[in-house]
């Protein structure tokens, strides 16, 4: 009798600490989505900028320095500490890296709506919502991160964004916050991303 009840609180024992070895969950990031994006003041065509969102993209991705975009843990740390989901688990870089998404719905997107006559745009709650829901995370799990574009308003010379951690597998929104970044440069790219890079540094 005395064995089993050892054995018993052997497992349980076991079970414990294994339960808090575990590693904490994924976080995938999955780039700028553009499909929803309106663009005020701007000159250049529809094609032309669904071409420059590519570029913007793979840019991000590329160049670590100039788009800290792992900073996200830091900006972000009590949005992930105070999360239900994600309470008590520690992150400080990415697990995965995939912008093809992103890109995918950058080339089929209309462009023909993108041009607006107000700067005052906004994506509301429910779009945010209808996009995530429809963003393809394929087999991936634990959650992600995706910055939306809102609006381009190259009159102010300002990107605004919206970054949004939800989870991979049920699309549920942990959390969003809207942040806006001065454009600068040349070139269609170059300009706009440089409207990220300013949101991404601390």
């Amino acid at each position: 009798m005395k064995k089993i009840t050892f054995l018993t609180i052997l497992l349980i024992f076991m079970s414990n600490n294994y339960a808090g070895a575990q590693a904490p969950p994924k976080i995938n990031f999955y780039g700028v989505d553009f499909s929803m994006v309106k663009v005020f003041g701007a000159r250049e065509t529809p094609d032309q900028f669904v071409k420059a969102f590519e570029e913007i993209n793979r840019v991000v991705i590329k160049d670590s320095k100039k788009f800290p975009f792992t900073n996200f843990f830091i900006k972000y740390a009590h949005e992930l500490d105070n999360s239900a989901e994600l309470k008590r688990q520690k992150f400080d870089s990415y697990s995965n890296v995939n912008i093809d998404e992103a890109i995918y719905r950058s080339r089929v997107m209309d462009g023909s709506s993108m041009s607006t006559y107000n700067k005052q745009f906004k994506l509301s709650d429910q779009d945010i919502a209808s996009l995530i829901k429809s963003f393809n995370t394929g087999k991936d799990t634990g959650y992600g991160v995706l910055y939306v574009a809102e609006m381009l308003n190259k009159q102010d010379a300002v990107g605004r964004f919206v970054v949004v951690c939800f989870n991979a597998k049920t699309k549920r929104i942990l959390f969003t916050d809207r942040v806006e970044g001065k454009a600068k440069g040349h070139g269609l790219g170059n300009y706009w991303a440089a409207s990220l890079s300013n949101i991404m540094k601390i």
